[in-house]
């Protein structure tokens, strides 16, 4: 897959792709893999952010606990009255942040995404007309955003169809229990495993989450 920019009608960028069509796709592709999705139902699609409202709750949620990741989340919404932006988390002092449970790390981070997007918005308000590698690379340029942060935005926001979280633990383990992968191999091994299910690796990554918790 090349870094070139693609058109929201591409196939890298087109969020119009349908949990039947990935499943179809399995089942010609990998009937081991597709034993797995039989068993589940279709995931819930996430609710709709702009991308500064993703990246900072991303950001927010590092290291913690899904609860208190909320909790800091919500107070730190109600900070700022219902709506975040840029400009006024830049004009926030990091104490202030601090008093609801932002660390001041965090604060460095939201401060550098704020910082960026002042600065090019377009980058990330208009990331459908970006390929995937494009948005990965220039979006790592903000202090605190991996690759796995970022994948995270395209599968769950954009709905991108092909991206394959190889960094996360929980899509190794399911595929170490569904598919026999031994523990704790090199990543280029789940990665070349993975590439069965283009251009539906969204919708795996998906459904191996989902046999973890079933």
């Amino acid at each position: 897959m090349t870094d070139t920019a693609t058109t929201p009608n591409s196939p890298q960028s087109d969020a119009r792709w349908t949990w039947e069509q990935a499943r179809l796709h399995f089942e010609r592709v990998d009937l081991d893999f597709h034993r797995i999705v039989s068993t589940l139902a279709d995931p819930g699609d996430a609710a709709g952010q702009s991308a500064f409202e993703s990246l900072a709750r991303a950001i927010m949620g590092q290291q913690l606990s899904t609860k208190a990741a909320a909790t800091i989340w919500r107070r730190f919404l109600e900070l700022h009255d219902g709506v975040l932006h840029a400009e006024q988390v830049l004009q926030t002092p990091a104490e202030v942040h601090r008093s609801v449970g932002v660390s001041g790390q965090k604060h460095t981070y939201l401060v550098d995404l704020s910082r960026h997007y002042m600065d090019n918005p377009d980058m990330f308000d208009q990331a459908d007309l970006m390929s995937d590698e494009s948005i990965v690379k220039d979006w790592t340029r903000v202090k605190g955003l991996g690759p796995w942060t970022v994948q995270m935005h395209l599968m769950f926001q954009l709905r991108r169809p092909d991206v394959f979280a190889v960094d996360d633990l929980g899509v190794r383990r399911a595929m170490e229990q569904g598919l026999g992968i031994p523990k704790d191999s090199k990543k280029a091994v789940y990665t070349k495993r993975a590439l069965k299910w283009s251009p539906f690796r969204t919708a795996a990554c998906r459904f191996l989450w989902d046999s973890l918790n079933a």
